[in-house]
């Protein structure tokens, strides 16, 4: 019984160790199998590759040299052209600097001369009255008091105060604020009764000589008109007893009012400039005055 085991035992190890060796001899066949194929298969491979290497260089420098060649060529190509276009460019250039010139030269020839003048007119420069008193405003320069007629015009109106002067001499101008006024007229009633007066000189800027301005001077003896008296108002020179010479060195004297001359001096003498203004004096005057031409 015992023996019988044993043996049962023998068989089935053996059973295992012949099944063993069967798997392991199975096992080295098909790894033997698969080591051929994988070595074939990396020669195939490294011939092929090898193949694609050299056929790869031999592109390379099939490309290379077509590419060298084409360069060679383009550049070739490129220095001639722009060789032909320096050429052209300097040809053009050459062309258009002659024309250029041709023109210029003909243009130049073509051109008047003018001359520069030398001369130059001189303007005289207005007045420019920017502080110019409103019209109205009496104001006093030395001896005498001025009232604005207009922007650089003024009107003589007497002496100044506490002033007795035996000659009245009135001015072409007078500056004032900084601005220069012309003397035109003298004033209404302006020296009116003043006994000081013996004199009076009117400027060449007086063109009027109003309305009893020198009314009633008793001492006033002569009177001198210059160039641009226009008007003697009324009265202007009325009751002046001791005027005994007047002289009108105006042409343009044009009208005289009524009693300009009334009551002056018996005997008195006028001398004016020409005959239209020495009829209007005689029609003013009495005829115990003589008028003369000067």
């Amino acid at each position: 019984m015992r023996k019988t085991k044993e043996r049962k035992l023998t068989n089935k190890i053996l059973a295992i160790v012949l099944s063993a060796v069967f798997f392991a001899t199975a096992i080295s066949t098909a790894v033997f199998a698969v080591d051929g194929d994988e070595d074939a298969s990396d020669t195939n491979s490294s011939t092929s590759s090898s193949s694609v290497a050299e056929g790869d260089s031999s592109s390379d420098e099939s490309s290379e040299s077509s590419s060298t060649s084409t360069s060679d060529e383009s550049s070739d190509n490129s220095s001639e052209s722009s060789s032909n276009e320096s050429s052209n460019s300097s040809e053009s250039s050459s062309n258009s600097s002659s024309e250029s010139s041709s023109d210029n030269s003909s243009n130049s020839s073509s051109q008047p001369t003018t001359q520069p003048t030398s001369a130059t007119t001189t303007t005289p420069t207005p007045q420019n009255p920017t502080n110019s008193l409103p019209v109205g405003t009496k104001f006093t320069v030395g001896n005498y008091t001025y009232m604005v007629k207009g922007p650089d015009t003024v009107i003589l109106k007497g002496f100044a105060k506490n002033v007795s002067l035996s000659t009245v001499t009135v001015k072409n101008t007078i500056a004032y604020n900084g601005v220069t006024y012309k003397v035109v007229k003298i004033g209404t009633g302006s020296f009116t009764g003043e006994n000081s007066i013996k004199k009076v000189i009117c400027s060449k800027n007086i063109t009027e000589v109003g309305a009893q301005s020198f009314k009633n001077c008793k001492n006033l003896t002569k009177v001198r008109m210059k160039l641009n008296v226009t008007l003697i108002r009324k009265g202007a020179f009325r009751d002046c007893k001791k005027l005994n010479t007047i002289n009108i060195t105006s042409t343009v004297l044009n009208e005289i009012k009524d009693n300009a001359f009334k009551n002056i001096k018996s005997g008195a003498v006028v001398n004016v400039m020409n005959d239209p203004v020495r009829k209007l004096v005689n029609a003013a005057v009495s005829s115990k005055v003589t008028v003369n031409m000067m």
